[in-house]
């Protein structure tokens, strides 16, 4: 039996209203995209929440489910709850969370003027018509019947969860969606009682939890979602924001406390990115909590139990809420019981399979769990016929990745790697100072390789007599890409470096730096040596809106913020045209210009090396599969997902 010895708090039970939580820990609302296009509940979705019920958590929150879909809807493929018909399938859902360990809440929303115009049938309504730039440019101002209608669509939404068997709901009032719209004076320029004053303001979202509150009694636990601030200009300050929090717990059982706006700049904080402080929102949830006297839920870049165990022991919130970290790793709450903490896998915080899929319309995955979304299919895949002897090209993430995969099915693996160390360019990824979960994950991948049962030779080439010596049954080929080095002239000066010798301290840079190159990697070399002290520039002819543009929308937003903030100089629209003893020469839109530093870093991308798969492929047509950049993969993401597939193909 596993005990709690270490996590007292966290694993005391909770009283939220009418309901018992076994314990602290909340499975936070996340858009999964798992129902059909008209909200329809499917297999997929009911799997999903069990899988989230699970983990261990006290209880699971289904993300976003809009009250309206006609004018509300931001996203596709999220339940509808409005529906008569839809009442089967949530009790399925109910059932699942039940028959998994955990209460099911659902977050009961309107995103007002977040929503977006190919998802609605009408023209989409706020306070005020005040526009997001990525949402509807074509917003109206509630109308008194709006006002009236909406209200009444969250109360009919509630009755038809409690009918289905929730036991909680939450009422979404953060994030600026139209709720906290209301609350904003950013986004509510009414001159009624709706508007104006913050006791106005605040006036509409309250009526609506009275109502919801009337309509389902005391039988079921209501939380209400809540930003502290929205961290945007003229948007919502925190006295305004407790205000409102002292109010609406008359109506309510639990305070989710989170911050930021969803649909801006300010989602940066919501949805924290690699860049975001951990445990980001545990101060406002402690200023929370002297003044309310209902418990207090936090959200907002947790990794572990000790830090959701240190948030509760402290007194700063009675529930820790988390979505990703459960996603990268379902056995974590286990795992960290039995004392297991190297084998858990940690989150990049990258936003690359779960929030940037969830505004593409795409079923959530995750970038470096690549079981996670495609359970069905791995359920129904057979088992390989007989245990078999696989050759992997590469220590890179995808060698190592599909080396875990080969093992947890069952195979012998043999892993060749040509360098003294296993990581692959996943070592320069995670090299800057600002990649702290980069490094932890690097760290993960390397010692679960190790401790895999595969057999692991550094200094080894793979090459075709290789392959013939070792006899394989399959060989995955992840030999990964190589960095580009132009013939730029003067590249070959003592004050140019490639972006590698950096990452991997062959090369101190000097004081002033120029990087070359305003893909992702440039640009994280840029702002971790600014981070250091040193004064950089980065260079590319590319035009600024392409800088980092194959990053997830609010790392690169995230991205672009901070080195501003750290006074890094981007040049976009410049291209190199040579180095200099004293810097480099660029061609731009102004004309030639010479950028004096005392280090230039060469950042200019990589290409995948198909060497050895063409070989390969070539004698032995069938049992050479790639995985990773040889098989067309441009990212982490990528190189995970297709070295665990590329290992599932070996039966």
């Amino acid at each position: 039996m596993l005990t709690a010895e270490r996590y007292p708090h966290v694993f005391s039970p909770i009283k939220i209203g009418p309901v018992t939580l076994k314990n602290r820990l909340g499975f936070a609302p996340m858009v999964c995209n798992k129902c059909t296009i008209d909200g329809t509940v499917t297999d997929s979705m009911v799997e999903f929440v069990y899988s989230q019920a699970t983990t261990g958590v006290g209880y699971v929150t289904i993300g976003d489910t809009q009250v309206d879909d006609d004018l509300g809807g931001a996203f596709m493929s999220t339940l509808n709850i409005a529906r008569k018909t839809s009442i089967p399938g949530m009790i399925r859902l109910t059932e699942a969370a039940s028959f998994g360990g955990a209460v099911l809440s659902v977050e009961l929303n309107h995103s007002g003027r977040g929503a977006k115009d190919d998802l609605t049938t009408g023209r989409p309504i706020a306070p005020s018509a005040v526009c997001f730039p990525r949402a509807s440019q074509n917003v109206r101002p509630m109308e008194k019947e709006d006002l009236e209608r909406v209200k009444g669509l969250f109360v009919h939404c509630a009755k038809q969860c409690v009918h289905a068997g929730f036991q909680m709901l939450m009422v979404h009032c953060a994030h600026n969606n139209l709720l906290g719209q209301f609350l904003s004076p950013l986004s509510n320029l009414r001159t009624d009682e709706y508007g104006g004053s913050p006791e106005n303001r605040r006036r509409y979202p309250l009526e609506v939890l009275a109502a919801i509150r009337e309509a389902v009694g005391p039988g079921v636990a209501i939380e209400v979602r809540v930003s502290a601030e929205e961290i945007t200009p003229g948007g919502l300050e925190f006295e305004e924001s407790l205000a409102f929090m002292v109010e609406a717990q008359k109506y309510c059982d639990l305070i989710h406390v989170s911050r930021g706006i969803v649909y801006d700049d300010a989602g940066i904080y919501t949805l924290p990115t690699f860049l975001r402080a951990r445990t980001l929102n545990v101060e406002w949830a402690r200023k929370v909590k002297e003044h309310l006297h209902v418990p207090v839920a936090v959200v907002g870049n947790f990794s572990s139990l000790e830090e959701a165990e240190q948030v509760i022991s402290s007194g700063a919130a009675d529930i820790v809420c988390a979505a990703r970290m459960y996603l990268t790793d379902h056995d974590l709450v286990e795992k960290t019981l039995k004392g297991e903490m190297d084998t858990i896998r940690p989150c990049l915080r990258c936003h690359r399979g779960c929030i940037d899929n969830s505004s593409r319309g795409k079923a959530i995955h995750c970038a470096i769990n690549p079981e996670l979304g495609f359970e069905e299919f791995e359920r129904t895949l057979p088992a390989p016929k007989a245990a078999r002897k696989v050759l992997v090209a590469g220590g890179g993430p995808a060698g190592l990745q599909a080396a875990l995969t080969l093992r947890k099915r069952g195979h012998e693996v043999i892993l060749c790697e040509a360098s003294d160390c296993l990581g692959g360019l996943l070592i320069d990824a995670a090299a800057p100072a600002c990649k702290g979960y980069m490094k932890e994950y690097l760290r993960w991948l390397i010692h679960a390789a190790e401790t895999c049962g595969a057999e692991i030779r550094l200094n080894t080439p793979v090459t075709a007599a290789l392959v013939d010596e070792i006899a394989p049954d399959a060989v995955i080929v992840a030999t990964g890409s190589k960095y580009l080095r132009p013939g730029i002239p003067g590249i070959d000066g003592e004050n140019v470096a490639m972006l590698t010798d950096v990452e991997r301290k062959h090369v101190t840079p000097g004081k002033k730096v120029l990087v070359c190159g305003g893909g992702s990697s440039g640009l994280e070399c840029a702002l971790g040596l600014a981070m250091e002290g040193h004064e950089v520039a980065v260079a590319d002819q590319l035009p600024l809106d392409k800088f980092a543009a194959g990053m997830p929308y609010f790392p690169r937003l995230d991205l672009l913020k901070c080195l501003a903030e750290q006074g890094v100089r981007l040049l976009p629209e410049h291209r190199v045209e040579k180095f200099t003893e004293t810097g480099a020469v660029l061609s731009g839109p102004e004309g030639t210009v010479e950028e004096s530093t005392d280090t230039c870093i060469i950042a200019l991308g990589v290409k995948a090396d198909k060497t050895l798969l063409d070989e390969l492929r070539g004698k032995y047509p069938l049992e050479v599969i790639p995985a990773g950049d040889v098989s067309g993969g441009v990212n982490l993401y990528d190189a995970i997902h297709s070295a665990h597939f590329a290992a599932l193909k070996v039966l």
